[in-house]
Order: C-alpha cells, then sequence, then structure tokens
C-alpha cells in the first residue's frame, strides 16, 4: 500500500480523498493555489504545499509545480480528483517518468477516451452505437459548414478534450455556429489546454445513462449506472443511481454494452462510460477516465468505498465485488447539487446546517468564504430510500432542512425542481431542467 499520497485537486473531492486514504492509512500532501490558502481540506491534510497563484493556469493546471509538490514531500502516489489534470495523459506520463504511482487508468486509456472523436471511433469498432458526428480540427469554415450541414441542425459544439459540461454549445444554425466558435476554441484551450472541438446530431428527447466501471487489467467490474438528466447549462445538477426508468432487460443490454466498448483494452481504474438514452436506443457519448464527481450514489447503493478500491487498485492490491453487484442496489440514492449563484455578491457563510442522517460531501463550513473562481460547488446533497418515491420525499425533506444564509444559491430551484410532478413522477429528458428554470 502507498505511504503518501498527494491530491492533485481542491475542495469537497480533496475532502473524500483523504478521508478514503485515513481508511487505508495512507498519509496526506494537499496542494492549494493561493485562493485556497485557508480552504477547509488544507486542514484536514497531513502536510499542505502551496503550488502556485490563483489563476488554475498557474496551480491546479501547473504539471511541474505538483509533480516537485510531490518529490519534495516524498510522495508515492498522485489522486488527480477529477477536472484539472485528472484526465491529462501527458500528466499521468509524467508521473510514471518520476517514479510515482497515478492513481487512475492507464496513459493510453486516458489518451483514447479523451479525444471525443477518437472515442466514438473507437465505440464504432467495438459496435456500439453513436450518434452522428464529426471532428473539426483543423477544418476551414467552408468545411466545418458542410460537416455541420451533413449531420442536421440542431447540433452540439464540444471540445473534444473537454468535461464537467464546458465547452458545450447547443446551436440551431450555421449562423450560430459561426458566431460561436471563436469563443468555443478560447473557452477549450483556457480549460483544458486544448481546442480541438467536435460536432455532435443533438437529440431533443433523450435522458442522460451512465455507467459506473473498476477494472483491474484483467476484470472490468460494473457497480451500477446513474441516471444524470437533469443539467442546468451542461452541469449536472440532480443525478440518482440507479436509472430508475430502465427496465432490467434494458439494464442488462446497457451493461453489456459497456463490456463491448472495453473489451480487450484491459481497462485500469475507475471510469465512467456516457450514454444518451432515446427510444429505447443507448448511444454512446464519451468516457471520463477518472473519478466522478456524483460518485457518492454509487457508494450508497453498492455500499462500496469506490474512492479507497481505485487507490487499492493502484497499489496492486487485489479487489474484488460480487458478480452482479450493479443489478442488485441496496437502495435509490439521489444527489442534488448545491452550488452558489454566480455572480457572487457576499463570500462569507453566515449560517449554514445539514440535515440529519444525510450524506453530505463538502469542504465548507460556517464562517468560510467560498472560493468560486474554481466553480460554484458549496455541497453534494445525498439521500437514499427503499424505492425512488421514497428517496424523492427524503430528499424533499433534506433540502427543507438546509440552513444556509450568507451567499445566494440554487437551494430555493432545488426545491422547487423536486416537488415538481414531472421530477416525482420520473417523467422528464435532458432538456427539462432548462425549462423549469426559465418558467420559475
Amino acid at each position: 500500500m502507498f505511504r503518501k499520497l498527494l491530491i492533485a485537486n481542491r475542495g469537497e473531492i480533496a475532502v473524500r480523498i483523504i478521508k478514503a486514504c485515513r481508511q487505508l492509512n495512507i498519509q496526506t500532501v494537499a496542494v492549494c493555489s493561493t485562493a485556497d490558502r485557508h480552504a477547509g481540506y488544507t486542514r484536514l491534510a497531513d502536510e499542505v504545499v502551496c503550488i502556485g497563484p490563483a489563476a488554475a493556469s498557474g496551480s491546479y493546471l501547473n504539471a511541474e509545480a505538483i509533480l516537485m509538490a510531490a518529490i519534495n514531500t516524498h510522495a508515492d502516489a498522485i489522486h488527480p480528483g477529477y477536472g484539472f489534470l485528472a484526465e491529462n495523459a501527458d500528466f499521468a506520463a509524467m508521473c510514471a517518468e518520476c517514479g510515482i504511482a497515478w492513481i487512475g487508468p492507464q496513459t493510453e486509456q486516458i489518451k483514447l477516451m479523451g479525444d471525443k472523436a477518437q472515442a466514438k471511433a473507437f465505440a464504432r469498432q467495438q459496435q456500439v452505437p453513436v450518434l452522428a458526428g464529426q471532428s473539426i480540427q483543423g477544418l476551414d469554415w467552408p468545411e466545418i459548414k458542410q460537416a455541420a450541414i451533413a449531420i442536421g441542425f440542431p447540433l452540439v459544439l464540444k471540445a473534444s478534450y473537454g468535461g464537467g459540461g464546458k465547452g458545450i454549445r447547443v446551436l440551431s444554425d450555421a449562423h450560430e455556429l459561426h458566431q460561436q466558435l471563436r469563443a468555443a476554441h478560447q473557452e477549450a484551450a483556457a480549460s483544458f489546454l486544448n481546442d480541438a472541438m467536435y460536432l455532435e446530431q443533438f437529440l431533443t428527447t433523450a435522458r442522460h445513462i451512465e455507467v459506473q466501471v473498476l477494472g483491474t487489467g484483467q476484470d472490468l467490474f460494473i457497480l451500477g449506472d446513474r441516471d444524470c438528466s437533469l443539467q442546468l447549462y451542461k452541469q449536472k445538477v440532480l443525478e440518482e443511481s440507479p436509472a430508475s426508468i430502465l427496465t432490467a432487460a434494458q439494464r442488462r443490454n446497457l451493461y453489456e454494452l459497456s463490456r463491448q466498448l472495453l473489451a480487450g483494452t484491459h481497462y485500469q481504474s475507475l471510469g465512467t462510460i456516457e450514454y444518451l438514452f432515446a427510444d429505447g436506443q443507448f448511444y454512446f457519448m464519451e468516457m471520463n477516465t477518472r473519478l466522478q464527481v456524483e460518485h457518492g450514489v454509487t457508494e450508497l447503493t453498492t455500499g462500496i468505498d469506490i474512492v479507497a478500491e481505485q487507490i487499492k487498485q493502484a497499489a496492486g492490491v487485489a479487489v474484488t465485488f460480487p458478480e452482479h453487484v450493479g443489478l442488485q442496489p441496496q437502495c435509490i440514492a439521489i444527489e442534488a447539487r448545491l452550488t452558489a449563484t454566480l455572480p457572487v455578491t457576499q463570500t462569507k457563510i453566515e449560517t449554514l446546517q445539514w440535515p440529519e442522517n444525510v450524506r453530505i460531501d463538502t469542504d465548507y463550513h460556517q464562517g468560510d468564504h467560498l472560493v468560486t473562481m474554481y466553480d460554484g460547488l458549496i455541497a453534494k446533497i445525498m439521500v437514499t430510500g427503499a424505492d425512488r418515491i421514497t428517496a424523492v420525499h427524503n430528499l424533499q425533506r433534506a433540502l427543507a432542512a438546509v440552513k444556509l444564509q450568507g451567499p445566494t444559491t440554487n437551494l430555493d430551484f432545488l426545491r422547487q425542481t423536486v416537488a415538481r410532478p414531472a421530477y416525482v413522477n420520473d417523467q422528464y429528458t435532458i432538456h427539462s431542467l432548462a425549462r423549469w428554470e426559465a418558467s420559475k
């Protein structure tokens, strides 16, 4: 097992990784920017290293500074969390060159799935259905316009190396595409250090379903599925596990497609395979070769600490799970993301009280000041129930019990959303939340 692990991330995911390391008796090193000097996660780690200025490009995206922190603190492993450098194959390779274990998949897998166009081509090769789409890297405007017309409007413009909902635009015609291209390239370059873009068919009615896997190189364990359809501005807001709309036959088909996608790859570590589901058909979208933000609902439905298992797998410790763990969830789990409403006019959290008997993943406490330059996430609120309707009622009660004064947040919107009959009755699509938000 590792002796000391450096967490190349911040906020609530750094807290989550520290908790897993404590269970495994691993010392932790936190890194922080100057903006995060007093963040809660820095008080939990065994050591803290400031790696640069507030701007992510000089700190959390600064691979050299992070590696130097790992070397100077004698860390023997690095966990990237999610976002920032979590899916950066070059950073993973640099870790290996420095003799530091990378808590994640092989660099080849990161490269393969990190490029959306390449990942979709691979999925087709594996005979997994995908939506019509095309990379526009290196193309001039007439070629881009021709590709867009061939796919058909409306369509989605995506950052090829994107994630976390960033770098995604839904476009209705060629004029709008032309207007958005420059800004899309700039956003992709700033967020992912690569401005490659991808065009994809846009479904007007679909659900967003994803599958959680953990590979050992020899075995691929499917730990369940999640419905992440309720998104706003391409950011997930509510997630649940398992996806209640799926029949048993559809779920088996989904898992088989996921095994088919990764067949022969000898995949290692955690990964999430994302699909659009429409008219009984699954379409591969992308694979995130990292720990997912919403991993907690899978932990609640399986009883598995998947962060600890990911670390154990990277350390060479044998991991194994019941054969049908994903098909036999222990409960229904739902997560609501409590976020700050941007722009933030007040950063100090004057009052903060959480409901009892509810899982709260957060890095904030009463009296703290929000740091929103990286993201607006305050906490992930997770509940369970023996069935979906019970879980929904538990979430309604949990959100009603939250007390937060200071920064403006989406708390009222969350409360309104989970009370909607369409949500309670599981009747919504990937576009519903935007319509609900527009009508509030």
